[in-house]
């Protein structure tokens, strides 16, 4: 598999070329055994890095083809990291930047 690198010019691209090619060739063996691992797939060549930590795959990648371009996938999960915080009313991100005088 080749992908024109000029298809490739946004983040959303290169996203969208990495969950096809998760779909198309690595899902339904890798989502039975290694879910929670996560895969860093290789868009311009279609090929998978696998690691139980998401700095292991991005090295393995990187190692193995060092210019290409990578999607991070969480196998079996909708997203790689889970982000999430909460505001109060007197926590620091709850307070205006400055204060009024």
């Amino acid at each position: 598999m080749s992908i024109d690198l000029q298809v490739l010019d946004s983040p959303e691209k290169i996203a969208d070329a990495g969950e096809k090619i998760y779909e198309e060739r690595y899902k339904a063996q890798l989502e039975p055994g290694r879910h929670g691992h996560f895969i860093a797939v290789d868009v311009t060549s279609g090929v998978g890095y696998v690691a139980a930590y998401p700095e292991q795959a991005l090295q393995q990648a990187r190692d193995a083809a060092p210019n290409g371009i990578f999607h991070l996938i969480r196998i079996g999960a909708r997203g790689a990291f889970r982000v999430s915080f909460g505001l109060t009313r007197h926590d620091f991100w709850g307070r205006p930047l400055r204060q009024s005088r």
